[in-house]
C-alpha cells in the first residue's frame, strides 16, 4: 500500500483529532510539489539520470561537496544543490539553489556521455538566457530564476518574479560566497520555483507540529498535576486510618504499571534504545489494564474518588499514547517525503535538509514527549506511593525497618547488620566496600527512611517486629523445653 494511503488510514483508525490532522505533514500536497520540481528540471534539460551523472560521486556514493580544485577535464559539467536558511520578517526562509559549473575552455573530453550532457545543457541554458556572455559578466548577473511561464530570467537585478520574500542583497551575498570568478569556467545559480515551495511548505508544517507538541505536552502536564493532587489525598496515610485508606491498593496498581514497562524498557542503558514505539506502548498499556482487571483491585477501592482518579490516570496514558502515535507517523512521513524528493530528483536533500533545520524544530529533533511526561509521572504521581522493593533489606528480603545506611549507601535492617558483625563480616555484601559494616554504628540509623516505613508500610513493619521478637525469644530460650514428669 502506498504510504500516502497508509498515512490517511492511520490518522482515521487511531481517531486522531481533526485539529491534529490539519497540523500533520501534508504528504500528498508535498508529492505534487515534487512532481513540479521534476517538471522544472526536465525543462532545463536536467532529467533525473542527467543529475545523477553530474551530481553523484560514484567513488563515495554521496552528493558532491564541490570546491574550486575538484573541477577536472573529465568532469566538465558539475551541479551542486545547496540549501540555505535565513530569517526575513517573522519566519525562516529555506533558499534552495542549483549551482551549475561549465568548463567552456575544455576541448578534450574523453567521456562521450558527459560530453553529450555538457553540450545539451550548455545549449539549453544559452537558448533560455539568450546571451552567452551575460553569464560571466558579474556575480549579480549569475543568479537565474525560473518563472511560472518557464522563462529563465536574471536575478536579483533583472525581472525577478514579484512577491519574492528574499531580499536582493541577500541573493548577491549568496552568489558572492558560492560562485567562482575564474575565466576558465562559467558558473551560475539557478533558482527553481517549486522546490522553494516544497521546502517552505514542509518547514511550515514542522512549525505547526512543534506548536502542537508543546500544547499537548502542557495539557498532559496539567492532567498529571490534577491526578497528583487527588493522589495526595487518596494515598496519604496521614489523611485517615489505614482501614479507610486505599494506600495498599494504589501501591499494587502502580507496581503492576511499573512492571508493565509501558513506555520504557528499564534494563536498557540507552534512553533511545529503551523507548517503546507507539504500537508496543499500546500493547503494554492494554496488558496493564488486563492485569488490573484480573486482580479486581479497582473493585476493592474503599473511596469512590479512587476510581475517578484511576480513570483519569488511564485517560492521561491514552492521551500520551495518541500523541506518540501522531508523532511517529509524522516522523515517518517527514523521512519518506525527503526520500521521495531525492528518488525523483537526485538532488540529495535527505540528510541536508534535516541538518539545516535541526535546531529549529523540537518535533523531529527534540526529546520524545514520552521522556518528559514519564519523568513528570514518576516524580509527581508514582513517588507518592513508595514501593516496598525500594525499602527491602537485601539479606532477609523483608522491610528494612530500623534501617542502617552504610557509608556506601546500601541499607540493611539492624537485625541483619548485627548478624553480619557477629559473623565477623566487615565489608558491604553488595558492593564490597572495605570496612563498611565494621565502621557502622548508631549514627548510621536512617531516621528519615525509618519514619517513612512506619507511615507507608505499617503492616510490613508490624510483621517485621513480630518476626524480630520471635527470633529474639528463640535465641533466649534456645532448645530448652519444659519437661513435665
Amino acid at each position: 500500500m502506498k504510504f500516502a494511503k497508509v498515512l490517511e488510514q492511520t490518522l482515521i483508525e487511531e481517531d486522531i483529532p481533526e485539529e491534529w490532522i490539519e497540523a500533520a505533514i501534508q504528504y500528498k500536497s508535498l508529492k505534487k510539489c515534487i512532481n513540479k520540481v521534476v517538471s522544472e528540471l526536465q525543462f532545463l534539460g536536467l532529467e533525473q539520470n542527467t543529475l545523477k551523472l553530474i551530481i553523484d560521486d560514484k567513488a563515495k556514493q554521496q552528493v558532491v561537496e564541490m570546491d574550486n580544485n575538484e573541477y577536472t577535464p573529465n568532469n566538465p559539467v558539475v551541479a551542486e544543490y545547496t540549501l540555505t536558511k535565513s530569517n526575513f520578517g517573522q519566519s525562516d526562509h529555506i533558499i534552495p539553489m542549483l549551482k551549475i559549473s561549465i568548463d567552456y575552455n575544455n576541448a578534450d573530453i574523453s567521456d562521450d556521455h558527459i560530453n553529450e550532457v555538457w553540450l545539451r545543457l550548455k545549449s539549453k541554458i544559452e537558448t533560455l538566457i539568450g546571451n552567452e556572455d551575460s553569464i560571466i559578466e558579474s556575480v549579480s548577473n549569475r543568479i537565474y530564476e525560473l518563472n511560472e511561464d518557464k522563462s529563465l530570467v536574471l536575478s536579483p537585478r533583472g525581472s525577478r518574479r514579484e512577491g519574492s520574500p528574499i531580499p536582493d542583497d541577500y541573493l548577491e551575498q549568496i552568489a558572492g560566497e558560492t560562485l567562482d570568478n575564474s575565466s576558465k569556467r562559467s558558473e551560475m545559480l539557478i533558482m527553481l520555483k517549486s522546490d522553494s515551495q516544497f521546502f517552505q511548505m514542509l518547514n511550515g508544517e514542522l512549525e505547526n507540529l512543534d506548536k502542537l507538541k508543546q500544547d499537548e505536552e502542557s495539557k498532559l502536564i496539567e492532567e498529571v498535576k490534577a491526578i497528583s493532587e487527588s493522589m495526595q489525598q487518596l494515598a496519604n496515610p496521614a489523611k485517615g486510618p489505614l482501614r479507610k485508606s486505599d494506600l495498599y491498593k494504589w501501591r499494587e496498581l502502580f507496581k503492576i504499571y511499573l512492571d508493565s514497562e509501558v513506555y520504557f524498557k528499564y534494563n536498557e542503558t540507552s534512553v533511545s534504545a529503551s523507548e517503546r514505539d507507539g504500537e508496543q506502548v499500546k500493547r503494554n498499556l492494554n496488558e496493564f489494564i488486563s492485569r488490573v482487571e484480573k486482580t479486581s483491585l479497582t473493585d476493592q477501592f474503599k473511596n469512590k474518588k479512587s476510581m475517578v482518579a484511576f480513570n483519569q490516570f488511564l485517560n492521561m496514558n491514552f492521551h500520551l499514547l495518541k500523541v506518540l502515535q501522531f508523532q511517529s507517523i509524522n516522523s515517518t512521513a517527514f523521512r519518506k517525503i525527503l526520500k521521495k524528493f531525492d528518488k525523483q530528483t537526485s538532488l540529495g536533500v535527505k540528510y541536508k535538509f534535516p541538518k539545516l533545520i535541526s535546531s529549529d524544530h523540537i518535533f523531529i529533533t527534540g526529546s520524545s514527549i514520552a521522556q518528559s511526561i514519564c519523568y513528570v509521572i514518576q516524580s509527581s504521581i508514582l513517588t507518592l506511593v513508595p514501593q516496598l522493593d525500594d525499602y527491602t533489606c537485601p539479606i532477609c528480603t523483608s522491610v528494612a525497618f530500623k534501617p542502617i545506611k552504610l557509608d556506601c549507601g546500601h541499607i540493611f535492617c539492624v537485625r541483619c547488620l548485627v548478624k553480619l558483625k557477629q559473623q565477623k563480616k566487615v565489608d558491604c555484601p553488595i558492593c564490597r566496600r572495605d570496612h563498611a559494616i565494621a565502621y557502622a554504628d548508631s549514627s548510621n540509623l536512617d531516621l528519615e527512611s525509618m519514619a517513612l516505613m512506619k507511615q507507608y508500610f505499617p503492616i510490613e513493619v508490624k510483621e517485621k517486629l513480630k518476626e524480630r521478637d520471635k527470633e529474639r525469644y528463640g535465641e533466649l530460650v534456645g532448645d530448652n523445653k519444659c519437661i513435665i514428669t
